[in-house]
């Protein structure tokens, strides 16, 4: 394929991601109801969400820490046969990625295709994903939303070069009080701009963890989320080590005015969950890696 082939595919691809991520983030008519914010859920008080490069510093991140996030983590998407866009990260090695199994399907069930990964990285690379069954492991065929099988793991097209994925500290179990940062590529509905080519980030703590009697572990946070939060990572330090803890599955109707800086509340929907990278999301992780 001729170089002039292969540059215009690039920029046809990445005109595409960038028609995708403006669709899913402003597509509501600009009225004047829409032109003011947009309510979220927002979990005790206010919307503390925002830059990587603004804030890493103020949540004891370093320098070198806020470049490999950056490296590692970034824009999940699809573009056939209908759109979807969500979080991600690199995970166990510089080949899979990691997020929120409902990104790569419809409503209906059908499975996307054209699926990508594009990191925040201040140089960003897009890879294509691969998510037929060899190169993808679901929680389930089609996973259900926010539930406990709804996580991929999915092969890259290429290695993502010099990306190292953060550990996972399976020895050291998440529990209550863990405080986290959570890194999301660019939710809805923020109160604050944040520079699309920059990952969103913000501290919160974990406030419960249930047993889990599925395959898969979980937990519930006050961490702020709202669309396209899915598949966002949450990281946490152990032993002064930054270690992958989980990826952001569901929080309550962002939508709803009620839930906009209301109380943390479980049984009112004041709640966002995550799935732990542990149990059967690191089974599935480490089959994947075996083919290489």
């Amino acid at each position: 394929m001729g170089e002039g082939v292969v540059t215009a595919r690039r920029k046809l691809t990445r005109n595409l991601f960038c028609a995708l991520a403006l669709l899913l983030l402003f597509a509501a008519p600009a009225t004047a109801e829409t032109l003011r914010p947009i309510p979220v859920n927002v979990i005790d008080g206010t919307d503390d969400r925002g830059s990587l490069t603004v804030l890493g510093p103020e949540l004891g991140l370093s320098g070198s820490e806020i470049a490999r996030i950056r490296k590692v983590s970034g824009y999940v998407g699809c573009l056939s046969p209908s759109p979807s866009l969500g979080s991600g990260a690199l995970y166990l090695d510089n080949r899979q990625i990691l997020t929120a199994g409902h990104i790569f399907f419809e409503p209906s069930g059908n499975r996307r295709s054209r699926c990508f990964f594009k990191n925040q990285d201040s140089a960003p690379v897009m890879i294509d994903l691969f998510v037929d069954g060899d190169n993808a492991r679901f929680g389930a065929v089609p996973p259900k939303p926010g539930s406990n099988n709804d996580f991929a793991v999915v092969r890259l097209a290429a290695p993502l070069p010099g990306g190292a994925p953060f550990p996972v500290a399976t020895d050291v179990p998440v529990k209550t009080g863990d405080g986290l940062i959570v890194v999301t590529s660019h939710p809805a509905g923020m109160a604050q701009e944040v520079d699309k080519a920059i990952p969103v980030v913000q501290a919160c703590k974990v406030r419960r963890v249930p047993k889990s009697t599925a395959k898969t572990s979980f937990y519930r946070s006050d961490c702020d989320a709202t669309g396209s939060s899915s598949g966002g990572m949450n990281l946490a330090r152990v032993g002064g080590e930054l270690v992958y803890r989980g990826i952001t599955i569901t929080t309550g109707p962002w939508r709803d005015q009620k839930f906009f800086g209301a109380p943390y509340d479980e049984k009112g929907g004041s709640v966002t969950t995550a799935l732990g990278v542990d149990a059967a999301v690191l089974e599935a992780g480490r089959s994947l890696a075996k083919g290489f």
